[in-house]
Order: C-alpha cells, then structure tokens, then sequence
C-alpha cells in the first residue's frame, strides 16, 4: 500500500531530539512512512544536502520543527539546510506543517516582527528599494532582550511567513504528539470531501483541457483564413481528422448499465468535395484514400446524396464490406466526408439496429465540436470569399 510520506526536518539541536524521535515513532505507528535525516535516507548523491532536498522533493508532507537554534549555515547560499529544505517544499506545493516554540513564536510576533516592520518603513523611504540581504538587515536593526533565538531564526520566520505560512505554536513536551495526530485527522477529513466530489473535479478538468486545447486549435483554424480565403484546406483537414478519435458505442436498452457493442477507430481520412457545375469535385483529401469526383445524377454516391438531402447536413452511412462508417456534412458547396473504421463484430442487422446509436456517439465525441466550428465559419463567409 502506497504510504504517507512524511519529511520531518529538525535543527540538530540537544532541545529538540526527544520530540524528534517520538514524533517519527508515533507517526510509524499510525502507518504513515516518516523520513528523517539520521536513519530514513539513502544517500542519492555524494552530495548529503541534495540527497536531503531529493527526499523532501518524493515527500508528501513538510514536517518543521523550529527552536532558538538555526542549524547548519552554507555561506554560497546564504541559507540554512533548513531553510533550504522549506524552501523545496514550498516551491514543490507540498502540505507544509510548521511548529514554532512558543517562547520563540510570541517574541517574533510581539517583539521582533514590530521591529522589522518599522525598520523596513525607514529603509524603503531612505533608499527606495528592499535591503540587499534581508539576514543582514534583521541581524542589524533588531533589539532583543533577553536573548530567545538566534538572529537566523527571526529571518527564517519572515521569510516564511511572507511566503504565507501559518505557524503552529508548541512546547517542547510530548503533547505536541496529540497536536500533530488532531492536525492530520482533520487533513484526512478534509482530504475525504475532495474524494466525494472527485468525478465532478475530474470532470472539470477534463472541460479545462477540452477548452484550452479548442481555444488553440480555434487560433489555427483561423490562421488559414486570409482575405476570407482558406489558404491551406489540406492542413485544416489534417487537423480535423486529428481529432476525430475513436469512441466506444454504447447500447441504451439497458436500464441501469450500458454496455459498450463495438467501437469506431481513429479517422483513416478525410476528403472535402466541392460543387462545381454537375460534379462534386475532390477538392482536398488527408489520409489513406482514392479521391474521385461524382456527378450530382450518381444518385449512389454518399458524397452526392448529403449534397442534395436539403433536410440534413449531416449524414451517416456504412460500408460493411469495407468495415467503415462515413460521416458527413454538407456547408454550403462544400461537403467533409470523415471515413471511421468499425472495431468488433458487426453485421447488417446489427448496423442498421445501432445506426443512431452510432451516429449519436460521433455527434457527442470531441472531436465533432471541432466539426461543428468549421461548419460556422465556412457558413459565415461568402460564396464568393470561399
């Protein structure tokens, strides 16, 4: 079972190991998989600082403990482990649960966080700009009496609390171990009213991607426009039989589940036939066919028979010898002919039962509404544009 992953980072300091190892125990025992530098890691790299950030990148959540002390300082990046590890969590969106001593988190809030607040007030007016290191700053215009922390700690906490963290206040005892157990309950709660909706995200999703990727494709489409002329008809072809993908047919005589009868594969190709004169003539083609042109009396033709249904301009038709439904549609002297290979077995009885059930599944798929785009901007522009 693919477990909680849990990073618990700590300054290593003498005031914080007892809480350490009953924090990584507890959390073990409720069967979440905590990681901590001393035992949990296997070193990646030479490197022990990126083998630590590689295990806080596979981490589900960000465990921080902060006391007085600051940790290790790595003077090329003017940053703590620590703090380095924050970081990578907070850039990589993980759940981040940060608990301060308390002695520590009052002084920040009542004492230090006034101070750098009205310090930088004078600095911004002075110079017009934030300090160059804000370590410096803090570790320069801050008066703090008794000593609670060291100066890194107060930048570490503006730092992050400028980044929108909330801090959990802690004491240094064992019933942190209750805080910690409530904290995650309450996430598995509100993790379970996602897991409800989770089919209506899902499906939002997918509405954003269908958008998105319309939207993009509208753009192209457009772009083959000039001076109401289509400038590339076998690139707007291409890109129409790109999207018409194969679709499951289902059933509707089943009351309570359907049932998919057979599939339509990807689009094998697309011709567009143009009216001039008697004939409809192959104007442009994309995939693997024969084009051939028809005369308006060849009453056979499916090309010719959706050029002259003045009810429907959108059609259905099947070969069962070729195992291939057609579907057309007729804008203005144009029609588009989309050649969709049958999967699974069909026969005549169960084609001509299932025709609309076919034909419903292509006007419900993705791919139609790029059809249905087309139809509206051919349909808007002249004859004489076109």
């Amino acid at each position: 079972m693919d477990r909680t992953t849990i990073f618990i980072s700590f300054v290593a300091q003498d005031a914080l190991s007892s809480i350490r190892n009953a924090v990584f125990e507890e959390l073990k025992n409720m069967g979440h998989e905590p990681i901590r530098f001393e035992d949990s890691m296997r070193y990646i790299h030479q490197d022990a600082i990126r083998t630590c950030l590689e295990y806080v990148s596979r981490s589900d959540i960000f465990l921080l403990f902060i006391a007085d002390k600051a940790g290790t300082f790595l003077e090329d990046e003017g940053k703590t482990v620590t703090h380095l590890e924050f970081l990578r969590a907070y850039h990589e969106n993980k759940r981040l649960i940060v608990y301060v001593h308390d002695i520590v988190l009052d002084t920040y809030f009542q004492t230090i966080r006034p101070q750098i607040k009205q310090s930088l007030v004078q600095y911004l007016s002075e110079y017009g700009k934030e300090p160059d290191s804000m370590l410096k700053f803090i570790s320069e215009n801050i008066k703090e009496q008794p000593h609670v922390a060291e100066n890194y700690v107060w930048y570490f906490l503006y730092d992050a609390e400028q980044k929108g963290i909330y801090f959990e206040k802690c004491s240094l005892g064992v019933e942190i171990l209750s805080n910690i157990k409530s904290y995650l309950s309450a996430l598995f709660k509100e993790s379970l009213q996602y897991l409800n909706i989770r089919s209506e995200i899902e499906r939002s999703l997918e509405h954003v991607e269908l958008y998105g990727d319309f939207y993009e494709l509208s753009l192209e489409f457009i772009s083959l426009l000039r001076n109401g002329q289509i400038t590339n008809w076998r690139r707007l072809l291409a890109l129409l039989r790109s999207k018409m993908v194969g679709c499951n047919i289902y059933s509707t005589n089943t009351k309570y589940q359907q049932e998919a009868i057979g599939a339509l594969m990807d689009c094998k190709a697309v011709t567009l036939y143009e009216k001039r004169d008697n004939q409809m003539i192959c104007k442009e083609y994309d995939g693997l066919t024969t084009p051939e042109n028809f005369s308006l009396d060849d009453t056979s033709s499916y090309v010719v028979q959706t050029y002259n249904d003045h009810n429907h301009n959108e059609k259905l038709y099947y070969s069962l010898e070729k195992r291939i439904c057609y579907f057309l549609f007729k804008v203005k002297t144009y029609v588009f002919c989309f050649h969709l290979p049958l999967l699974g077995e069909w026969d005549y009885y169960k084609l001509k039962a299932y025709q609309e059930n076919i034909f419903n599944a292509i006007l419900e798929s993705k791919g139609y509404s790029y059809c249905y785009f087309i139809k509206m901007l051919l349909g808007g522009l002249s004859n004489e544009q076109l």
